[in-house]
């Protein structure tokens, strides 16, 4: 609790200061530096991706009143970029089918209320308990972890004990292990992949996007396997994200819209009212940004949550 708190006071010490910057200014200019090793872009002067959300949804940062702005974020980009690399059929069905697949891991695997589960069936079979709160659930969030955790970053089925709030769901560490194990067994090519890129990294010091985008590994060798994956799953959105921004914004609509943020897998877009709808906007969006992948012969869509407002701050989920 006193670390947590610690935490909380830096952050806020850290709005604080950047807020005195830009205080009694009537309009501000951040700089957007894309310089960052993992691809990704900062936001400086201020840091906006650190803002509070309150700073957005009320009279601080706002459309003119000549445009209005349309916010997106990919749903759960980075496990869909590792299936589509990697293959196993489970999850590559559960996302085909939409499935909530972090509910799923939870009931078939960390909790095991349904062991037999499979990508199509219905939600009645997953037997989630009369207090499950849906996504905010802290089991289904300890299941998200276990995901990452073990699958995907993890160096094998003891990683769940290290998960942070594992120990809250009571179980033993046996338990927790054998049902690790029991996850990893089910999914032997995301386990092969996962070898495979941690040896290449090692050994050439280098990773590569599914894009091309390049990183060299100077670290330890164990540093270099967590970079290069981290590299190819992390450096793939920031990629994707680049793509999506340069093919609205420099290819089909340099003079109508504008970027307003980058957030690595999200951003927000300003739309000039003379010259676009809000229908008609979102129709480009979701054509560029939910358009289809191919990753070896696998084609995985990435879906984004959308909300679009306007210089009065009235937001719209869509």
């Amino acid at each position: 609790m006193v670390l947590q708190a610690r935490i909380e006071m830096g952050k806020a010490e850290g709005l604080r200061r950047a807020l005195q910057k830009i205080e009694g200014q009537p309009r501000v200019y951040p700089n957007m530096l894309p310089t960052q090793a993992s691809l990704r872009w900062s936001t400086t002067q201020p840091p906006l991706v650190t803002f509070d959300k309150r700073f957005w949804k009320q009279s601080l940062i706002l459309p003119d009143p000549d445009e209005f702005w349309v916010e997106g974020d990919w749903s759960g980009i980075e496990a869909r970029i590792f299936t589509a690399q990697t293959g196993d059929e489970e999850d590559l069905e559960l996302f085909r089918r939409g499935a909530d697949i972090h509910t799923f891991t939870c009931a078939k695997y960390l909790m095991a209320w349904a062991p037999n589960l499979v990508p199509s069936s219905p939600i009645e079979d997953y037997h989630l308990p009369d207090d499950w709160e849906g996504s905010k659930d802290a089991r289904r969030v300890r299941a998200k972890n276990f995901r990452y955790g073990v699958l995907q970053y993890g160096s094998g089925a003891k990683a769940v004990l290290t998960i942070p709030g594992i120990e809250t769901l009571g179980l033993d560490r046996l338990a927790l292990v054998g049902r690790a194990n029991r996850f990893l067994n089910a999914r032997p090519r995301a386990v092969a992949f996962k070898q495979k890129v941690w040896e290449d990294c090692v050994k050439e010091k280098m990773a590569r996007t599914f894009m091309g985008a390049r990183r060299m590994l100077w670290s330890r060798p164990e540093d270099r396997a967590k970079e290069g994956l981290n590299h190819k799953i992390q450096g793939a959105v920031a990629n994707m994200m680049n793509w999506c921004l340069i093919e609205i914004l420099v290819n089909r609509e340099p003079h109508t819209t504008r970027l307003i943020l980058n957030k690595h897998d999200g951003m927000i877009l300003g739309f000039k009212l003379s010259s676009w709808s809000v229908d008609h906007a979102m129709k480009l969006c979701r054509s560029v940004f939910e358009k289809e992948w191919e990753f070896d012969g696998i084609s995985m869509a990435f879906p984004m949550e959308w909300e679009t407002w306007d210089h009065t701050g009235e937001r719209k989920k869509l």
